[in-house]
């Protein structure tokens, strides 16, 4: 796959998290609880990929989950808490407001994360043009929260 084909799929991704978002929400509203939104949430995404792993998935990876270190599992308790949050705060700062400020959070955390290479990541310094870059970014959400 050509480096294009990937950043029209990341493009993609992030357009689908900006009506994800609100689904979750939506979900939330319609059951009364962000708990059980929650819970209803991860069940569909259980048998969603229990399903894409049964026609497309390789079933000698499952004999490898034991060599996997312990801290990356916690990614489930990671993915739990951000669709918990994304849940409890669509309705009181909005969709748009959410996401420009997690956008802000994922990008400083994304440069932290790659300038010193933790959890695996390729390492890719911090530069005087990516801090402009992100201080551009912050700007254009500041304009557009206000």
């Amino acid at each position: 796959m050509q480096t294009g084909s990937f950043i029209v799929m990341a493009f993609l991704v992030g357009a689908i998290a900006a009506i994800y978002l609100p689904m979750n929400a939506s979900v939330a509203r319609h059951l009364g609880s962000p708990l059980t939104a929650n819970i209803t949430f991860y069940s569909v995404a259980l048998v969603t990929s229990i399903l894409l792993f049964a026609w497309f998935g390789d079933r000698g990876t499952l004999t490898r989950i034991g060599a996997v270190p312990a801290w990356p599992f916690l990614t489930g308790v990671i993915s739990a808490f951000i669709v918990m949050a994304i849940t409890f705060l669509i309705p009181k700062i909005g969709a748009r407001q959410l996401s420009i400020l997690s956008i802000g959070g994922q990008l400083i955390m994304a440069m932290i994360v790659s300038h010193l290479g933790i959890l695996e990541a390729p390492k890719d310094p911090i530069t005087l043009n990516k801090i402009a870059g992100a201080c551009l970014l912050f700007c254009g959400a500041a304009v557009s929260i206000s």
